[in-house]
C-alpha cells in the first residue's frame, strides 16, 4: 500500500506552509462607520426632541396626584370641623410641600398655595330650584407658590359637604 497516494492534508494547509497571499477583509469600511454614526445621530436628536414633552406631561400628572392629596388633607380637615364653623377654612391661606404634605406659610419647602371659600345653603347640581341649609360649596383654588401674578391657577377643585342630622345649627 503506497501512502503517498494517501496524503493526510487534502487541499489543507499545514502550520508550516506560507499563508495565502489573498487579502482578507476585516472590520467596518469608513462609508460603513459614517452610516452607522449618522443613524444614531438621528434617532438621539429624534429622542432627545421628546424629552421636553415628556417632562411636561411628568409635571402635569405630578401636580394632578398632588392636588388629589392637598384636596383629601383639607376635606379631611372640614368632615373634622362643626358644620357651623366650615367658614373658617376660608380665613387663611394653606401651603403645601412637593410631597402634598401640609406646611406653615414660612416653611421653604411650600410649594403649593390652596385658597378655601365656603359658600353655605347652596342649591345642589341635582336640583337647582332647592336649597339645603345643610350643604356647603368648598373651592379650593391651588397656585404654585413661585408661580407669577399672571399665572393661572393650577387648578380648582369643587366638592360639597353635607351637616349630619341636627347638627346644621352648631
Amino acid at each position: 500500500m503506497n501512502m503517498a497516494a494517501y496524503p493526510l492534508y487534502r487541499g489543507k494547509r499545514n502550520a508550516f506552509q506560507e499563508p495565502s497571499r489573498r487579502r482578507v477583509r476585516q472590520g467596518f469600511t469608513l462609508v460603513e462607520m459614517v452610516i452607522a454614526l449618522g443613524l444614531a445621530g438621528f434617532a438621539l436628536t429624534s429622542l432627545l426632541g421628546l424629552l421636553p414633552c415628556g417632562l411636561q406631561n411628568f409635571r402635569k400628572a405630578m401636580d394632578f396626584t398632588l392636588q388629589t392629596q392637598m384636596v383629601q388633607n383639607l376635606v379631611g380637615k372640614a368632615s373634622h370641623m362643626a358644620f357651623g364653623d366650615l367658614s373658617q377654612l376660608a380665613a387663611q391661606p394653606y401651603y403645601f410641600d412637593d410631597n402634598g404634605n401640609m406646611v406653615d406659610a414660612e416653611d421653604i419647602t411650600g410649594t403649593y398655595k390652596a385658597n378655601v371659600s365656603v359658600t353655605g345653603t347652596i342649591a345642589l347640581p341635582s336640583n337647582p330650584g332647592f336649597s339645603n341649609p345643610g350643604v356647603a360649596q368648598l373651592t379650593i383654588t391651588y397656585t404654585r407658590k413661585q408661580a407669577a401674578a399672571s399665572t393661572p391657577p393650577t387648578g380648582t377643585v369643587v366638592t360639597y359637604i353635607a351637616a349630619m342630622t341636627g347638627s346644621v345649627n352648631q
